[in-house]
């Protein structure tokens, strides 16, 4: 029986759950975050998040293997393989004379035996026994074994029919697969096997259940009955399923989420982070099926599509709807006739050509559709042609890139005849390159800086000391150190009337924060908390030009909630040297003497209020003004469908994001013909991931054991500074 035969019955079971299931495709909230990430440029502060009270990540998690890594990991198992073979020749050399050694204690054995009259007996102490086996002794089983366990068998002459019943089990142990039923029967003449009743596909502890299937050897075929599966919280069910050579199709099918299972998803319009750590008092929630009422009976969101596309590609999986119908309970919103997504092997993230519209620094407004294509090495590039408004209309264009390690996003607008680029390349998993032109990049605690061109390497890590001065007194340790190439921008932001310096150089910065927690108190069901911590950073920078930049700052950091009202406060004394030889791009504008504020205050169910700001206190600040930071958040709808919009007074633009907090219970995909080509390459990715081996001494010997090493990924603390 050929292997695609043994798997395909499997491989049904793999179709659905990669391709439509949140929890295969988005693993965690944070990679929820990743579903639409469009063009929009990230404010110096985020909007209201009151959907969840699970602290959400703030950075994008490493989906690949970064190349750096990849290269140390290679390089590590080198030498520590080298250094295993180097101790095995040595111990192989001391066996060899230890061996030696003891033929000649034997020789001088035998002749001062032999005058004494004892009878001698040559052996070779390096011949090893041959030891002889009783019983019966399985032969390996090849590629086209399989075992069957039954009952009764029964074979009819006639027919060349093999008979098996009593619940029968046939195992191919070559692929893992495991076939029960009540009955089967296996023809010999048309090598075709038939299962009935009660049918089960078992591979990794996945089970596929059906009524009757029927393998055909031949013609490299078969086909399934009333098949059901079950993967994490999603059901897969069909009337039938064909396989034929490189195609599977499923009919008349549902993909039901069966279990309650809630997701948090929020877009990435406007970056950055959101005050997600409000506490919402249970009977303070507010649901869209509440406020739509109950004639909209079940609110479940649910899609009834025609036909259903799966393409799996060398190194990308393609899903299309079409004729597709979306329900909210009972309610029918709207009808796509055709969607696609492009995802790649893993499904770490996907792309769709959906429209992109917002504003941008330095571009203005913009909109246009958006074209998704695949290119190598599982990327996925969308192009966007557009519309862009800044002053006067233009017309331009958008490109983004996205990898398993790098986000890359390209804009162009003829209005005011500019482009823009902010990008991403992660090296390591504390290492990433970070480079733009013309947009605002991190420069972590000293808020979102707009160089003319920059292109930096940036190493940043954390560490935290628990129960330092207390049981929940946890100490923790950042650190960012980076280097890179950037020149100053040459345009003003407000009110700033700095000389322009065009100068562009080299930047080596070294930043640390440690944060000190002196208080803690929470009272979730009430919406009661407060904290304070203690909070020490420090920053030193040296320039190609020979001028450096340091900072120093101390103060407290306060975190509160009373109710509906939550607000981040913090006060930092500032010692500063600022000789930056490119002051628009990154002088420190916050004085001696700063505050800052974030508020957010809940109007009631469906309406919360925001604000960020902060004010320098000793009027000494670049553009001598009060506000260094100000931006305006409103975020409306019920907590399970909330939109945000807001306006950032000092980067001039408008953004805004839409937040999702969704039971899946009830919700479902129907289908009436679900097409999957390649079904063996679906989620299925030909390269292996990089492991980084360990040897461990067993007998004396190091020898090489299983064992990999978690892959960290740096998620950033959610109530870091900012500003």
């Amino acid at each position: 029986m050929k292997k695609n035969f043994i798997l395909l019955t499997a491989l049904i079971l793999t179709v659905a759950s990669p391709a439509f299931a949140a929890k295969e495709l988005f693993d965690s909230p944070q990679d929820l975050e990743n579903f639409q990430e469009y063009f929009y440029e990230a404010p110096i502060i985020p909007g209201p998040n009151v959907t969840s009270d699970e602290p959400q990540s703030m950075m994008s998690p490493i989906k690949a293997t970064p190349l750096f890594k990849k290269c140390r990991i290679k390089m590590t198992n080198y030498f520590r393989t080298k250094d295993l073979r180097n101790a095995e020749k040595v111990l192989d050399q001391e066996k060899k004379e230890h061996e030696k050694l003891l033929k000649e204690e034997a020789v001088e054995s035998s002749v001062i035996d032999k005058p004494l009259g004892v009878e001698s007996q040559n052996f070779d102490v390096s011949q090893e026994k041959t030891l002889e086996l009783e019983g019966g002794v399985k032969q390996q089983v090849t590629t086209n074994e399989a075992l069957l366990d039954a009952d009764v068998v029964d074979y009819d002459n006639k027919t060349e029919d093999l008979i098996a019943t009593g619940r029968p089990v046939l195992v191919f142990p070559p692929q893992k697969v495991t076939l029960k039923a009540d009955k089967m029967v296996y023809n010999r003449a048309s090598n075709i096997l038939k299962a009935y009743g009660n049918v089960e596909v078992i591979r990794d502890d996945n089970v596929i259940k059906g009524d009757f299937i029927q393998i055909n050897m031949n013609e490299e075929n078969s086909f399934m009955e009333n098949v059901s599966s079950k993967r994490a919280y999603l059901t897969v069910r069909a009337r039938s399923a064909d396989y034929d050579q490189d195609k599977i199709i499923l009919k008349n099918g549902k993909l039901l989420s069966e279990e309650s299972h809630v997701i948090n998803f929020h877009t990435q319009m406007i970056g950055g982070n959101v005050f997600n750590n409000m506490l919402i008092a249970e009977g303070d929630r507010s649901y869209l099926a509440d406020h739509l009422g109950e004639e909209y009976g079940d609110t479940a969101v649910k899609i009834k599509a025609k036909e259903v596309y799966v393409n799996a590609k060398k190194e990308h999986d393609v899903v299309t709807l079409k004729k597709a119908s979306i329900f909210y309970g009972d309610k029918k919103l709207f009808t796509i006739p055709s969607f696609t997504a492009h995802t790649n092997k893993k499904q770490e993230y996907f792309e769709a050509s959906y429209p992109e519209f917002g504003s941008r620094t330095k571009i203005g407004m913009f909109i246009g559709p958006g074209f998704v294509f695949d290119v190598p090495n599982g990327a996925i590039v969308k192009v966007m042609p557009m519309l862009n408004y800044k002053d006067k209309i233009g017309f331009g264009g958008g490109l983004k890139y996205r990898s398993g390690t790098n986000m890359t996003e390209f804009m162009y607008g003829s209005a005011n005849d500019i482009f823009v680029l902010r990008g991403k390349q992660h090296l390591d998993d504390k290492l990433y390159l970070q480079y733009g032109a013309n947009s605002y990049l991190d420069d972590w605690w000293f808020g979102m800086r707009i160089p003319k061109y920059s292109a930096e390497l940036v190493y940043k890590d954390k560490v935290m000391v628990p129960n330092t001065i207390g049981e929940g007194r946890n100490l923790r340790f950042q650190h960012r150190a980076s280097f890179g190439y950037m020149q100053d921008n040459d345009q003003n932001r407000y009110g700033e009337k700095i000389p322009i310096s065009n100068i562009g150089t080299i930047r080596t910065r070294y930043m640390a924060e440690l944060a000190q927690n002196l208080y803690s108190y929470s009272r979730p069901k009430d919406a009661i908390s407060f904290s304070v911590d203690a909070v020490l950073q420090g920053s030193a920078a040296l320039y190609g030009t020979g001028d450096t930049q340091f900072v120093g700052r101390i103060g407290p950091r306060i975190h509160t909630q009373y109710k509906r009202w939550m607000q981040e406060l913090g006060y930092f004394a500032s010692a500063f040297q600022d000789g930056t030889p490119m002051p628009v791009y990154d002088a420190y504008r916050y004085g001696h003497s700063n505050v800052y504020l974030r508020e957010a205050f809940r109007v009631n169910k469906y309406l919360t209020l925001a604000w960020a700001g902060s004010l320098t206190l000793t009027d000494d600040s670049i553009n001598g003004k009060l506000f260094q930071e100000n931006s305006f958040i409103v975020s409306f709808g019920p907590d399970d469908l909330k939109l945000s919009i807001g306006y950032d007074v000092v980067r001039g633009q408008t953004y805004f994001s839409v937040n999702v907090y969704m039971d899946t219970k009830n919700s479902s995909l129907e289908y009436d013909k679900m097409e999957i080509k390649n079904p063996d390459k679906l989620a299925n990715s030909n390269k292996k991931d990089e492991k980084l081996v360990e040897f461990e001494e067993q007998n004396g010997l190091n020898t090489p054991v299983k064992k990999i090493y978690a892959e960290v990924i740096d998620i950033e603390d959610p109530d870091r500074e900012e500003i």
